[in-house]
This record gives structure tokens, sequence and C-alpha cells, in this order.
């Protein structure tokens, strides 16, 4: 019969065991006076310097269907009001919709911020921009790249398409596409509309 000698660690893995402890150790308290020292690792990526947006002009025949569809609820209403209004509800267009209005010959102001356009901003910018001014914005680079656009569509009388790149927000690049439509209300009064697609 022969005797079971237990098992024992040799003297070269307790070594292993024993120098793994302390280089963890040593790595733990090196961590440690770093952080006391001020180095909490490499800083954060900078954000561009400024808000940059590229524009880029589509046809109209390339939309997309639900696009069809508001060019087909835009004629059939030539004029902004109530009417436009329920008819973007029963499509179930409104809530990709930005609307804003101007009166007096005032500034275009907003009036309701959907859903696309609070995912990119945040709940919390729509709700402080409704009843002020587009160019007030906070964001006032896009306000400004984008207010030329909104004037195109006003005055011009026909819907813009563009697809959208926007860098420098405080988020990674926006990539989106709107299509712009615009009544010329009377009295120095506009309305725009703008069905966005995120």
């Amino acid at each position: 019969m022969t005797d079971v000698m237990p098992i024992t660690p040799s003297l070269t893995a307790s070594f292993k065991d024993r120098a793994g402890k302390e280089h963890g150790f040593w790595t733990l308290a090196r961590g440690l006076v770093s952080i006391l020292h001020g180095h909490r690792g490499d800083p954060p990526p900078q954000q561009p310097a400024e808000t940059h947006v590229d524009i880029h002009r589509q046809p109209l025949r390339t939309a997309l269907d639900w696009h069809q569809d508001m060019i087909a609820v835009w004629k059939r209403n030539p004029t902004f009001g109530p009417g436009l209004h329920g008819d973007l509800r029963s499509t179930g267009l409104l809530p990709r919709c930005v609307i804003l209005t101007a009166r007096d010959g005032g500034p275009l102001c907003f009036r309701y911020i959907g859903e696309p356009t609070r995912r990119v901003f945040g709940d919390r910018w729509a709700d402080q921009n409704i009843g002020k001014p587009h160019l007030e914005d906070v964001h006032s680079a896009y306000a400004q790249a984008i207010d030329a656009q909104y004037r195109e569509a006003v005055e011009g009388g026909e819907p813009v398409y563009n697809h959208l790149v926007i860098t420098g927000l405080p988020r990674p690049p926006v990539n989106y596409r709107h299509l712009l439509f615009g009544w010329s209300l009377g009295h120095r009064r506009q309305a725009l509309l703008a069905l966005i697609d995120s």
C-alpha cells in the first residue's frame, strides 16, 4: 500500500503568490499616491470649440413615405389654422413636428416641440423654449444656421427638405432630416411647421 503524501505548494509557487500580492499592493499604493497628487487619469475628450451645421438640400422626390403624407396635409391646408392641427393629429404626424409662429412682424417663436427634437435637445430645453424666439436658443450657432432655411420655407411658398449634421453640441453629432412648410398669414404674421426625422 502506498502512502499518500499531502500536496503542498512548492517554494516557487509560494514565492510567485507572495510576489503577485506585493505587486498588487504596490500598484494600488501608486494609484492612491497618484490620486492624492491630483492625477485622476486622462481628461475627457474635448467637445469641438464651436457648433458646426452642415445642411444638404434633398429633392422632395426622395422624401420618406410619411414625409409625403405631410406634403398631402400641407396641400389640403393652404392656411395655417385649426384644420391643420386636426389634420396633423388624425394622421399621427403631430408628435413629429416643431411649430413656430410669428406675430406682427416679430420673430418666429416656438409653439410646439415634438418628440424627435426633444430626444436631441432634451425635455428641459424644449419646455424652456416654448414661447421664445428660435434665434434666442442657447445653441445660437445652430439657430443662426437654420434661420435661413426657415425664412426660405415661409417666404418661398414651397416645402424645403434638408439633411443636417450638427457637431459641437454637448452630445455626439446629430444627424437628422427635416421637411419645412411655411405660411404667410397676412398682417405680417407667419407660421412654420418642421417635420423632423432623427
